[in-house]
């Protein structure tokens, strides 16, 4: 705002009614430095102004100050309820005392150094005086309107409509907005001069060119619709937002995930998910899907492992009517077609043969397919995402996967880290599933502090999986509404004392020796607390406050 009052080519000052502070361009630092009254009075003004005055564009025309200053007032209206005005100041106090001093047709009208045009006539409207910048304002020779009548010159469309014809009709001051034969935008205002007997005996017409505001208003709307489709847009994130943190954990490794898909989620590039079975893969592929531009169409998730070999082609590709035993006579639509404009994605993509690997690799290079059965080529539009619990190098080197079909796949790579890998979001996982099944079963159960230390502490070689089902099989079977440890699976109570013997932790106490280890393995790597706390996200202050509880020889 502050660079479009500078650009005003008039004296011209910001105000923003919030802040009650007025911010003016160099023009009308200058009026103002000269003339303090002039601020004063604004200031004045501004308090008690109405805001039915400002509701229309530079409705009114105030003169104040120690000598006469036209002032008028531009209001700009935000959604958010923020305004700003922006306020333009004239100088007319020569104009008018010399208007009303003579009544002679010799008299100068010479406005100050302003964009404005002053035009003078009698009580008959014929133009007694014009300024030199009527030329610019109506592309017109002054000297060729000395002595004529506005009114016929309304009627030749010199300027229309005329502010002074309508004063000398109803006697009052007027003010509106004229085009010029230019095209451009002229606020005029017209005011009344009369004599002892209150009729008119001059009119004079102040005239300036507000083109500018126009195209500042034109900016501002521009910005104005910018800013809405920005909050659109940012309204829209939030609506696709899962609910991360508590899903999936709060972990360093996890937020780097995520971080990365809302990254790669509007770009249709194919991405392969990795890590072992349980980590929440599909998951990820249906999170970049939901906050991805294809969101409204379809997900299609198919198991490579799941599906049979010789089915896994027709399932894939579809078929057309009649083209092998047991088809269906009217053919069947393929999963790949199924996922028009959406999301396709082929878990256990490992499991898949090296024949299917082929023609699945014609798919990406071609964006089109046959039906099995088909001669007619369909062209396909769908993002890839793709996932497995293999090593793929490790395939391609014993020729069971496709190299090119493997960098085809692997544009973007998101490996998901084992639970036991990150127990800090162990606790989150237990909490949100505890509250899940809960509110599913209509059940009040809490785990006691032993139970929660055995979960904390055992491996989850099943993973998110293997969790989520533990703890919807302990909330039905367990009695009461506390789970002790004795309604926890053998494995997991047994894993639990293989660890830590017959010793029973509190929950504290655990988190406590947890957290040591961190600080202690984090110290001997980074050397400086500064280092431990850039890679732990935490504070300086904080690292040393941990870094002075749990390493001996920095204390």
């Amino acid at each position: 705002m502050n660079d479009l009052i500078k650009s005003i080519s008039i004296p011209a000052i910001l105000y923003k009614t919030t802040e009650q502070h007025m911010i003016p361009n160099e023009k009308a630092y200058e009026i103002l430095k000269n003339n303090i009254s002039i601020q004063k009075n604004l200031e004045n003004m501004l308090k008690y102004v109405s805001k039915k005055d400002f509701e229309e564009y530079l409705k009114d025309i105030y003169i104040i100050g120690e000598n006469e200053n036209l002032i008028s007032f531009y209001c700009l209206k935000f959604d958010d309820s923020s305004e700003y005005k922006i306020i333009i100041i004239q100088d007319i106090s020569m104009a008018l005392v010399e208007t009303i001093k003579n009544k002679s047709n010799n008299v100068l009208l010479e406005p100050i150094k302003n964009n404005i045009d002053i035009i003078a006539t009698d009580e008959k409207g014929i133009i007694l005086n014009i300024s030199r910048f009527f030329e610019k304002f109506y592309n017109v020779k002054s000297e060729e309107l000395l002595g004529k009548s506005v009114f016929e010159l309304e009627k030749s469309g010199v300027f229309y409509p005329s502010a002074t014809c309508k004063v000398l009709k109803t006697g009052q001051r007027v003010t509106m907005l004229q085009k010029n034969r230019l095209n451009r935008e002229i606020l005029v205002t017209a005011l009344p001069i009369k004599d002892n007997t209150q009729n008119i005996s001059r009119v004079i017409c102040f005239s300036y060119d507000i083109t500018d505001l126009y195209k500042i208003k034109k900016q501002i709307g521009a910005l104005e619709k910018n800013a809405e489709i920005y909050m659109r847009n940012l309204k829209s994130l939030e609506s696709k937002k899962i609910n991360f943190p508590n899903v999936v954990g709060k972990s360093k490794e996890m937020q780097k995930i995520f971080k990365l898909i809302t990254k790669i989620a509007d770009f249709d590039v194919n991405v392969i998910i990795t890590g072992e079975s349980g980590v929440g893969k599909s998951y990820f592929a249906k999170l970049i899907h939901n906050i991805s531009r294809r969101n409204k169409a379809p997900f299609v998730e198919v198991n490579c492992g799941a599906i049979p070999e010789n089915l896994l082609e027709s399932e894939l590709f579809g078929y057309e009517g009649g083209s092998f035993t047991g088809a269906k006579k009217e053919g069947k639509l393929g999963l790949i077609e199924s996922a028009q404009n959406g999301t396709l994605f082929l878990d256990e993509i490992a499991e898949m043969s090296l024949n299917l690997q082929v023609k699945l690799l014609k798919v990406i290079q071609d964006k089109t397919f046959n039906r099995i059965g088909g001669r007619k080529a369909i062209k396909v539009n769908f993002r890839l995402i793709t996932a497995t619990n293999r090593d793929l190098k490790d395939l391609i080197r014993q020729r069971k996967f496709r190299e090119d079909l493997f960098y085809r796949l692997n544009v973007v790579s998101i490996h998901i880290p084992a639970l036991r890998r990150r127990k800090e979001d162990i606790i989150a996982l237990i909490s949100y599933f505890m509250e899940k099944f809960n509110k599913k079963y209509n059940l009040n159960k809490k785990l006691s502090h032993c139970a929660m230390n055995s979960l904390i502490n055992y491996e989850w070689i099943g993973n998110i999986r293997e969790l989520e089902n533990m703890i919807e099989r302990t909330l039905l079977i367990s009695e009461g509404d506390l789970i002790t440890e004795e309604f926890l699976p053998d494995n997991i109570k047994n894993s639990h004392k293989e660890m830590n013997g017959q010793q029973k932790n509190t929950l504290q106490e655990d988190l406590d020796n947890y957290e040591k280890d961190i600080i202690v393995k984090a110290f001997e790597k980074y050397k400086t607390t500064v280092g431990v706390a850039k890679a732990l996200g935490i504070s300086q202050a904080t690292a040393v406050r941990k870094i002075k509880k749990y390493v001996r020889k920095y204390s």
